[in-house]
């Protein structure tokens, strides 16, 4: 007897960013992330606040800012690493784009709040010709 091989069903969108975005570039956002709102609360100094030590470092609050800038700053580089991989593909794609010329974009917006002053004005007349109607029936009309 052949035994048949089962086929573990997985999921594409994991298959998809293990393939694309490995593990290691999530994990470096989310520890971006988390080291910029550790920053952005160090320099704040109400949620998270560094005591006066004897260390050269944290020796005087010009010295606690200037280190929790550099925290931000760390965190903020972090996780643009891990995002900037999404962004490669698009440069080279917007590259390929034709865009429109002035008077294309001037025509087309023209048309487009035209368009949404049109629609406005239907809906105007359709609540100017069912208000009546509506106030009899809940009866402040009277």
């Amino acid at each position: 007897m052949a035994k048949k091989v089962e086929e573990v069903k997985k999921n594409k969108v994991i298959e998809i960013l293990k393939k694309e975005y490995p593990f290691e570039k999530i994990l470096l956002g989310v520890l971006g992330i988390i080291v910029l709102v550790l920053g952005v609360y160090l320099v704040e100094g109400t949620v998270l606040e560094i005591k006066y030590t004897d260390l050269w470092i944290f020796n005087s609050p010009l010295k606690i800012t200037i280190f929790s800038i550099f925290v931000i700053i760390i965190g903020a580089v972090s996780f643009l690493l891990s995002v900037w991989p999404f962004f490669v593909p698009s440069i080279s794609e917007m590259k390929k784009v034709s865009w429109p010329n002035k008077e294309t974009i001037i025509n087309l917006s023209i048309r487009v709040f035209g368009f949404i002053i049109l629609i406005g004005l239907f809906f105007v007349i359709i609540d100017f010709g069912l208000r009546p109607l509506f106030l009899w029936l809940t009866g402040l009309g009277a």
